[in-house]
């Protein structure tokens, strides 16, 4: 059968030898990529979490995202996690907001008082 394609595919001018076809095989992701995935999503949500900067969260999702996608067998599932908990963890930190403690109660700062405003040799009149 098979010489039977190959003589009609000489006798017709096709140049495509059907018997030297090799199937694609995929070859697998290198562990120094993944890793190098894990590792820049997990400093990126650290930094987002830290400084309350969304951008560096939301590019720490796309590089933990990408290193689960590409996880094999021994891949350490815990640390992928971890890096995504960080960069929600991150987003979340980024939309709150921080009230002064005034809003929340007294203010316990110190209070000017007469003899913290008088000059050092100057006698407090009360």
């Amino acid at each position: 059968m098979g010489a039977d394609k190959a003589s009609v595919s000489a006798l017709s001018g096709d140049p495509r030898r059907p018997d030297c076809v090799v199937p694609y095989k995929q070859r697998a992701p290198s562990e120094e990529k993944l890793d190098a995935f894990g590792t820049v999503g997990m400093m990126l949500a650290l930094l987002g979490m830290l400084t309350r900067v969304r951008i560096f969260s939301f590019i720490a999702i796309a590089f933990v995202a990408s290193a689960f996608i590409q996880r094999n067998a021994d891949t350490d599932v815990k640390q992928l996690f971890m890096a995504g908990m960080f960069s929600i963890m991150g987003i979340f930190f980024s939309h709150l907001q921080s009230y002064p403690p005034s809003l929340f109660g007294t203010n316990t700062t110190a209070q000017a008082t007469p003899a913290a405003t008088a000059g050092a040799g100057a006698p407090v009149h009360a």
